[in-house]
This record gives structure tokens, sequence and C-alpha cells, in this order.
């Protein structure tokens, strides 16, 4: 084994553990994002509120949960990721 492709399979893991705990997370806090998005809502709606005086771009918007699908496609990727590192580790 030579130096660079040990540091491929070492990027290979970290990106797809990265991505496979990063959407299993955003996955598991879309309750509480869609609470938090809520109280942001009421408080930038309050008239004489601090934030109401930032202008937004309104082509720019926060999503106020993680989608589903998207999640779950990109954790799916992650975690193939990682299953072709133990792979290419094992051979």
């Amino acid at each position: 084994m030579d130096f660079y492709s040990d540091v491929l399979r070492n990027l290979v893991l970290a990106l797809g553990g990265a991505m496979f705990v990063g959407n299993v997370m955003a996955l598991r806090h879309r309750r509480r994002d869609r609470d938090d998005a809520a109280v942001r809502t009421i408080a930038r709606a309050r008239p004489g509120s601090p934030v109401r005086a930032y202008r937004h771009d309104e082509s720019i918007t926060d999503l106020p949960t993680a989608p589903v699908g998207r999640s779950v496609a990109y954790a799916a990727v992650g975690l193939l990721m990682v299953i072709w590192w133990v792979a290419s580790i094992s051979s």
C-alpha cells in the first residue's frame, strides 16, 4: 500500500461517516427543529421585534426541517462509503 491510497481510503471513511452521522442526526431532530422554526417565525412577526429590522433576501430561505427523502438518500450514500472503506481495508 502506498501513502496516497491510504489517504484516499481515510478520506472516504471520514466523508462517508460524516454524511451518515450528520443526516441521521438531522432526521432525529426534525421535531425539535420544526418547533424552533415556529418560535422564530412568531418572534419575527411580533411588532417591535428587533429581528424584523433585518431585511432578509426573499430568495434565500431556511428550511424549517430536514427533508426526509434527501436525508435518507445522503445517509445511505454515506453508509455505502463506509462499507466500501471496510471492504477495501479487508482486501
